[in-house]
């Protein structure tokens, strides 16, 4: 019995419209109820199918067939509109279905560029929103979030009660949804986080993907959270570290670009994700494009990462399309390579010679910046003086609008270069000329010095988080000691010696790295006398080397006390030094000091070298490539008296 009726029901739900109606056998509740049930358009099967199952595999496929065709011309009506006042026009006619009206909403912010406070503010725009509020639960997942996307476009107020309602249900459906559609909404909602709510928002969003992560299963999803929430919760860019390695073979130079972009934001030096993407970089057959690279440079050298063979390829690509770099892309890449001590000969030839052809598109600070990148790689163009006439020409009228450390900057790199001339010296050593820039220096510590070689002591003597106001005394007294070693047409003024005082702080015992100390032991057992040999020494050149010792005429170290020293500012010896007498300084030259994957010493150092040897020094050098090579104790001292031999020599045959 139980199945004969079933049996019939079933039959009975599937029959026509027309069948029940006259039908006077069926009770009038069970057409009722087949009316709340059927299919619109019901189709005929064969009898011998069971009528109740074959109902109910028809009905979602017929009707998703026939609303998926609807709205599908609904979105191609809508997306071939390209005016907001079109989708104005049409929308009362779908306000009443809150999808369509978000759809509509979305158009109206892809289209509409200029006038957009004119358009919200439109009435029939307002109706659109309060459709959408209406019935603000049946949006559909991935149109909610364009939808959200959309608002912030057309720049609604954060406070909007529609606005709020709309990030309110996100926040109710995050669990919701799939980890795709979390990553679309991390790169939607981080931007655009203004208001305390938004802000909690996204830490919501961040902790749901920090409870799903292991869901991430596209290299897609995996950059939007990366770029977007990187920022917001270091613990998921720590455990993203794994998916990043399971997908790096298959990024996508641009997704490489991406990722390491956030890592440089967040200031992670993740080196397995930056090693991962540097080989598969360097292994990929695929061009980076010129903005890509500069991304990717500038990443590297804010991380301190530097991987030859990538930096290599980037450059080798970059050479034929340095034509195609903005003025700003080319100094920041230049300043990028030479933060990461990376020389590429071609490369640098090129981008001087595009100096020298566009110097009237490049500002004064972008042309300073280019020059200090080249001196920091101690790079000299083949063509200098057509290249040191532009600088003059371009800069000479220009050198007041410069910042107080950009100007330092421009005339140290011109010191390095040896390009330097008493006009640019006197622009920073004058006193009169120093003090209109001295008050820029002052205006963040609050201080008031009447004598601006004094206030620039106080600014190093306070100092500011960063240590620029000490970098900027070293590069004065630099400056300082080309003018008086290389530069004799320069008359003057010069700094005084209260400044250059403070120019090179004392370096700690504890801070000397393991060459230095394996250098001081060995200096000792070759000098053996303790008053024979300072360490540590504060030039007033702004230069600290090593070692500084003195022999006589038969190699035979002499008492530093007993001599006076002009070379640093409190010396405790009166007597000349006699004829036949040298002086040495002993610098140890580590692995940062050269440019990458050379012998070439970076500018700041050959600086150096230039200045102590002009002072009278004989410079004894002990390079980090030949010191460790040295094994034993006897290697290390006898290296250190052949070395000590041979400066003698040359300094004999000169």
């Amino acid at each position: 019995m139980a199945a004969r009726l079933i049996q019939r029901c079933s039959r009975l739900l599937a029959s026509s419209p027309s069948f029940q109606a006259s039908s006077s056998s069926i009770p009038s509740e069970c057409v009722r109820a087949g009316h709340l049930v059927q299919p619109p358009h019901p189709q005929p099967s064969p009898q011998h199918l069971p009528v109740l199952c074959r109902y109910t595999h028809s009905l979602p496929a017929l009707q998703q067939k026939v609303n998926g065709q609807s709205e599908k011309d609904f979105l191609a009506m809508i997306q071939s509109m390209s005016a907001a006042e079109e989708l104005l026009q049409i929308s009362p006619q779908h306000s009443r279905n809150g999808n369509r009206a978000a759809a509509i909403i979305n158009q109206i912010a892809k289209v509409t560029e200029a006038n957009r406070e004119e358009v919200v503010n439109d009435k029939r725009f307002g109706e659109l929103l309060s459709a959408v509020n209406r019935q603000i639960q049946m949006i559909w997942h991935a149109r909610l979030i364009s939808l959200l996307r959309s608002l912030y476009v057309l720049r609604i107020d954060g406070k909007n009660h529609y606005l709020r309602s709309m990030e309110t249900e996100v926040r109710w459906r995050l669990r919701k949804f799939s980890i795709e559609l979390l990553g679309r909404l991390a790169r939607v909602l981080v931007p655009h986080a203004q208001t305390e709510e938004q802000k909690s928002l996204v830490l919501d969003l961040a902790r749901s993907v920090e409870l799903r992560w292991t869901e991430v299963k596209d290299t897609k999803t995996l950059v939007n959270v990366i770029h977007s929430l990187s920022q917001v919760s270091r613990t998921l860019l720590e455990r993203m570290e794994d998916k990043v390695l399971e997908y790096a073979e298959v990024f996508s130079p641009e997704e490489s670009r991406t990722i390491t972009m956030a890592l440089a934001a967040q200031n992670c030096r993740s080196l397995p994700i930056l090693r991962a993407l540097s080989f598969h970089l360097v292994q990929q057959n695929k061009e980076l494009c010129p903005s890509v690279i500069v991304d990717l440079v500038y990443a590297y050298a804010k991380l301190n990462f530097s991987q030859h063979q990538v930096l290599q390829k980037m450059a080798s690509e970059l050479l034929p399309k340095v034509s195609e770099l903005r003025s700003k892309e080319m100094s920041s890449c230049m300043r990028s390579f030479s933060s990461l001590r990376f020389f590429h000969l071609p490369l640098c030839e090129a981008i001087a010679q595009a100096c020298v052809e566009r110097s009237s598109s490049l500002t004064p600070a972008q042309l300073s910046s280019l020059i200090l990148s080249f001196a920091h790689l101690n790079f000299l163009p083949s063509q200098q003086e057509e290249f040191f006439s532009m600088v003059v020409q371009r800069l000479s009228s220009e050198l007041d609008s410069l910042s107080p450390r950009v100007l330092v900057d421009l005339v140290w790199s011109l010191c390095v270069l040896q390009l330097v001339t008493p006009a640019f010296l006197q622009m920073v050593l004058d006193p009169q000329i120093y003090c209109k820039f001295m008050g820029t220096l002052l205006l963040n510590l609050a201080v008031t010095v009447d004598n601006p070689y004094c206030a620039l002591t106080v600014c190093v003597l306070v100092g500011d988080v960063s240590n620029k106001s000490t970098n900027l005394s070293l590069k004065l007294a630099q400056i300082n000691a080309a003018a008086q070693l290389e530069c004799p047409e320069y008359r003057g003024p010069l700094l005084p010696l209260s400044l250059v005082s403070t120019a090179a702080p004392p370096t700690a015992v504890s801070s000397l790295s393991p060459l230095q100390t394996e250098l001081r032991k060995a200096l000792r057992d070759v000098l053996q006398d303790k008053d024979t040999c300072n360490f540590s020494v504060k030039t007033i050149y702004g230069h600290q080397i090593d070692a500084e010792f003195i022999l006589d005429s038969e190699n035979n170290p002499l008492a530093l006390s007993d001599f006076a020293d002009r070379h640093v500012l409190y010396s405790s010896g009166t007597k000349a030094l006699p004829d036949g007498v040298r002086r040495f300084a002993v610098k140890s030259w580590e692995f940062s000091n050269f440019c990458l994957r050379t012998k070439e010493l970076t500018g700041s150092h050959a600086l150096c070298r230039r200045h102590l040897r002009a002072a009278g020094f004989l410079v004894l050098e002990v390079p980090y490539y030949e010191w460790q090579e040295l094994k034993s104790e006897w290697q290390k001292v006898a290296f250190l008296k052949d070395q000590i031999k041979k400066v003698v020599a040359e300094a004999m045959s000169v």
